[in-house]
């Protein structure tokens, strides 16, 4: 037996170089104490961004603490064209949010706190219960 293959390719609101401006532009929104010691930046990566526990997951954002790299906020423009298309008011709306979302898991480690990552884990666990 033969396998069918299908090509097809996913319109997305802007491309990914109009992402990463937009992005800088809610990043300019932001006071910038709520991004003192995130010395990694913000990237726009141009891939999607997969759940390590959750493999079948997308990602839209997440909040890093590297060694090497310090700390950094990625935000996945595969991800967005993934699931967002071609709806730009919801692509904006998305991403001021996930940003913001980030900066706060950068806020919290600073201080010390992790109530957004239990909150995370609780949020995924539930959508995945009502997934099943």
């Amino acid at each position: 037996m033969g396998a069918t293959y299908v090509r097809f390719r996913l319109r997305a609101a802007m491309s990914f170089e109009e992402f990463q401006e937009k992005l800088g532009e809610m990043l300019d929104e932001l006071p910038e104490a709520l991004l003192e010691d995130l010395n990694g930046g913000v990237i726009a990566e141009p891939g999607t961004g997969r759940d390590e526990e959750n493999s079948g997951l997308l990602v839209l954002g997440e909040y890093h603490r590297d060694p090497h790299l310090g700390r950094l906020v990625v935000l996945y423009y595969g991800s967005f064209c993934y699931l967002y298309g071609p709806r730009r008011d919801v692509w904006l709306s998305e991403m001021r949010q996930t940003l913001r979302h980030e900066i706060r898991h950068h806020i919290e480690d600073r201080a010390g706190v992790r109530d957004l990552e239990h909150e995370d884990r609780e949020r995924v666990r539930r959508f995945l219960e009502d997934s099943e």
